[in-house]
């Protein structure tokens, strides 16, 4: 479990199923997700849910990111880019959790997690170019844009953070 002020980030488990599938098929949250984007059919989103809690990853994966007081606000990750070693920080809250800092709260914590218990050499994010929200929470963890790259066929902002950039080594 990973902790900040407000938030704990906690490992998925199959009480969540409700929560994530919900999240999953809000169109407005799944608007900047996916390639491509958008919400899928039912089935195969309660499928992916189902994969995902099911699914050991550790060190890396999904975590549930939710208040101190056990209400859930979405889903943060580390995960293998489709291509190369890189490791890609994810993440996505449902609706009534935007605009209150919870995304770069969480970010940061999973960063921090990342460089420190995981001794990464460094992370990657992509968005959507139009996802003006997703990239200024990257810019404020401290993440730096790098232009464009293909992600799984769709051209996506590029963006790399590394211990040094944070002042840890």
């Amino acid at each position: 479990m990973i902790e900040t002020p407000r938030l704990r980030l906690r490992r998925l488990r199959p009480s969540d199923e409700g929560d994530l599938i919900a999240l999953d098929s809000d169109p407005e949250v799944m608007r900047h997700v996916g390639s491509p984007a958008g919400t899928r059919p039912a089935d195969e989103t309660a499928a992916r849910v189902r994969q995902r809690i099911a699914e050991d990853q550790a060190p890396l994966g999904f975590w549930l990111v939710e208040s101190r007081a056990g209400v859930a606000h979405g889903l943060c990750a580390l995960l293998r880019m489709p291509a190369g070693d890189d490791i890609e920080l994810a993440y996505r809250l449902a609706r009534d959790s935007w605009g209150q800092g919870i995304a770069t709260e969480a970010a940061r914590a999973l960063v921090g997690h990342a460089f420190g218990a995981l001794r990464l050499p460094r992370l990657v994010a992509v968005t959507y170019p139009d996802n003006l929200a997703s990239q200024r929470v990257l810019e404020k963890v401290g993440f730096t844009q790098r232009g464009f790259v293909d992600y799984t066929g769709v051209r996506v902002v590029h963006y790399v953070i590394t211990p040094e950039a944070l002042g840890v080594s």
